[in-house]
């Protein structure tokens, strides 16, 4: 049995390595396997995290820790980018249009799929293997009515968008930027990101499933966003269009920045300023 799988499956693996697809074949490839294996088991996983008994300090922590990538801590980590790390400012064009990119196709997948959450008031009516669609409709209380997936505007309709989590796709957002920027921050940011992914589980807001299509979703967009410097780039184009044609880019500037060693010391002129 496996031997004819292995024949089947070892072409593509080897595909999926290769320098051009690996930064996207590699993850996507993952996601796919461990969301089909998963997903017979997401009910299983979802009752057994919704009985564990978090509670007190434990809780609060982990509940801290699950807003990592999300309004607040995005503030934040900003702030402190802007306000410590004078070079790195304009990175922070790569990381907003990674989160707009991310938003631009988090909300459509939610409404597509019409996944109830792992909720008390779902579970009663729905099973881990229920997607309603972006066409299938859940009644809610009679001053609701009678809601789709797709009708974003009623604040009820977040009960039908568990799949995939919108918090760990910021999350991972968050942490490739993070790693990109700052090498020696790498591991930290991916446990965080990973403690937003189990928060959201252990609080009964997401299968396993939805976190995992999640991340899968944030790094896919978030990797060649970051890395190849899309933010910057489209700045540059933008402002030789509207403002200067002469003007230029700034991009080939970070490209030469990130590709020095992170501990490498910056050269300084006579007068002591940075070149």
């Amino acid at each position: 049995m496996l031997a004819p799988l292995s024949r089947l499956i070892s072409p593509i693996w080897i595909w999926s390595g290769l320098p051009h697809t690996r930064p996207w074949a590699r993850p996507l490839i993952i996601a796919t396997l461990a969301t089909s294996l998963l997903l017979p088991f997401d009910g299983l996983i979802a009752r057994a995290s919704r009985d564990a008994a978090i509670g007190g300090d434990a809780r609060r922590v982990l509940g801290w820790f699950g807003e990592y990538g999300q309004g607040g801590m995005i503030i934040l980590t900003v702030a402190l980018v802007f306000l410590l790390d004078k070079h790195n400012t304009r990175r922070l064009l790569d990381y907003a249009l990674a989160l707009i990119l991310a938003a631009a196709a988090t909300l459509p997948l939610k409404m597509l799929t019409g996944r109830p959450r792992p909720r008390e008031s779902m579970l009663e009516t729905y099973t881990h293997l229920d997607f309603l669609g972006p066409f299938g409709a859940h009644p809610f209380s009679p001053q609701v009515g009678v809601r789709h997936a797709w009708e974003f505007w009623a604040d009820t309709n977040a009960a039908l968008w568990s799949m995939p989590s919108s918090h760990v796709v910021y999350a991972v957002v968050m942490s490739v930027w993070l790693a990109a920027l700052y090498p020696p921050l790498r591991t930290l940011a991916w446990i965080l990101a990973a403690l937003v992914a189990v928060a959201r589980v252990l609080f009964g807001a997401h299968y396993p499933t939805d976190v995992i299509v999640g991340a899968a979703l944030g790094y896919l967009i978030a990797t060649p966003c970051i890395t190849r410097l899309w933010g910057i780039r489209l700045l540059d184009w933008i402002w030789q269009v509207v403002v200067d044609p002469d003007a230029p880019p700034a991009a080939p500037r970070f490209e030469h920045r990130r590709s020095r060693p992170a501990d490498a010391p910056r050269c300084r002129s006579a007068a002591g300023t940075s070149r």
